[in-house]
Order: C-alpha cells, then sequence, then structure tokens
C-alpha cells in the first residue's frame, strides 16, 4: 500500500525520481485516461512529456508517453515479497534522435536503479 501511494501518485515523481522536476497531473492522478505533464533532465537535457494511465490495477500502473522527445509505455509493477515488496518498472521505446541506443539503456538502467533506491527510502521513512 505504501509503495503504491507514491508510486502510483505522478505528483511524487520527483520525490524520487531523480530525472523529473515538476509534474502536472491533467485529471484524476491514476485513472484510466488521465494524463501528467513532466519536465525534467536527462543526460544533460531539458526534457517535456505527457504520460498517459492505460491500466490500473492494485499493483500495477501502465502509461503510454504521447508526446515529447521519445514514445513508448511504461509499466509499474508491485509484487508481494517476503514482508516487503518487489518493485519491477520496465521501459519499452524510443527516443529518434536524442542519443544512440546504447548509451540510452545504458543512462536508464543507471537512472532507475538510483530511483528505486530513493524510492525505497521514501517508503520506508513514511511508516
Amino acid at each position: 500500500q505504501r509503495v503504491r501511494a507514491v508510486m502510483f501518485d505522478p505528483r511524487l515523481d520527483p520525490q524520487w525520481m531523480a530525472a523529473v522536476t515538476a509534474v502536472q497531473p491533467l485529471g484524476e492522478p491514476s485513472a484510466v485516461g488521465a494524463q501528467a505533464r513532466r519536465t525534467g533532465r536527462f543526460l544533460g537535457r531539458t526534457l517535456r512529456w505527457t504520460t498517459e494511465v492505460t491500466a490500473v490495477s492494485a499493483n500495477r500502473l501502465d502509461l503510454t508517453i504521447v508526446d515529447g522527445p521519445m514514445r513508448g509505455t511504461v509499466a509499474y509493477q508491485i509484487d508481494a515479497d517476503g514482508d516487503g515488496s518487489r518493485v519491477t518498472i520496465r521501459n519499452v521505446g524510443h527516443a529518434p534522435g536524442f542519443a544512440p541506443r546504447w548509451l540510452l539503456r545504458l543512462a536508464m538502467r543507471r537512472a532507475l536503479a538510483a530511483d528505486l533506491r530513493r524510492l525505497k527510502q521514501i517508503v520506508e521513512h513514511r511508516l
């Protein structure tokens, strides 16, 4: 529940996602069809993009990136793991002309690992 409360609320993205500096929800944050405009920095560039919720359940949130320099999908999955949770974030897409694919893949892996560490700290301190 605590993990979901942070991960599925786009207004909290800047707290745990280093690349996200601002979020403007456009509708109910976690409802199917809801959109959120995000601003951030990645690989030294300022980016603006919009996501749309395509599916939501108790343990999963699916987003589609509908505008900005990249296109694709993002899936957040939360599964019970002993006394805690196992979180998976899957980004699938492309960013034509942004950077070489190998560089994007490496940078995304590093960024996601750091984001998940921040998420863990935030959730553990919300007890």
